[in-house]
C-alpha cells in the first residue's frame, strides 16, 4: 500500500512538472512599446501644454516675487516704516508660499494627466501582447520594463518586436 501511495504521489508529480513545462511565458518592455507607438507624440503634445501652462503661472508668481523683493528693499532704502516692511515681507511670504503650492500641484496634476493619458496606450498594449503571446503558443506575457526577467534561456521569449510590429500594422 505504501508503494502505492508513493508511485501515484510521483505520477502526479510528473504529471504537475509536465503541465507547468507546457506553459510558456513571454516578456515584453511596456516602456520600449510606449516610447515606439505615434499615440506616444500626441499624449506628450497634450502634457507639454498643460505643462506650459504651469510654467506661465510660475513665471507670473516669480516675477511678482521679484517685485515685492525689489519694493522691500526701496522701502527700506528710502525709510519706511517698520508696519509698511512688514506687510511688503508678509506679501512676500504668502507668494512664496503660493509658488510652492503651485508647484506641488503642476507636479501632481501632470503625474495624473500622464497616466490618463497614458491609460489607453497601455491597455492597447495589453490587447496586442494578448494577440501576439496567442499566435506564439504563450501562456503568459510579463511587463519586463523594471528589468525583472534577470535571465532567460530563450531570447525569443522577449516578444516586444513582435507586438510592436503587430500594433503598428494595425
Amino acid at each position: 500500500m505504501k508503494k502505492f501511495i508513493t508511485l501515484s504521489l510521483l505520477a502526479v508529480l510528473v504529471a504537475m512538472g509536465s503541465a507547468v513545462q507546457a506553459q510558456k511565458v513571454a516578456y515584453v518592455n511596456i516602456q520600449t512599446l510606449i516610447d515606439t507607438l505615434p499615440a506616444k507624440d500626441s499624449a506628450e503634445l497634450k502634457l507639454q501644454k498643460i505643462a506650459a501652462s504651469y510654467d506661465e503661472d510660475l513665471r507670473i508668481l516669480e516675477a511678482e516675487i521679484q517685485n515685492e523683493q525689489i519694493a522691500y528693499e526701496t522701502k527700506a532704502k528710502n525709510g519706511a516704516t517698520q508696519a509698511q516692511l512688514e506687510l511688503i515681507q508678509k506679501n512676500y511670504q504668502r507668494l512664496v508660499q503660493q509658488y510652492q503650492e503651485t508647484q506641488a500641484a503642476g507636479e501632481q496634476d501632470m503625474q495624473y494627466q500622464r497616466a490618463m493619458l497614458l491609460e489607453p496606450i497601455v491597455e492597447d498594449i495589453k490587447k496586442a501582447s494578448g494577440e501576439v503571446a496567442k499566435a506564439k503558443g504563450y501562456a503568459h506575457v510579463f511587463d519586463n520594463s523594471a528589468g525583472i526577467v534577470l535571465w532567460s534561456a530563450n531570447t525569443g521569449d522577449d516578444i516586444t518586436g513582435a507586438v510592436i510590429a503587430h500594433m503598428l500594422k494595425n
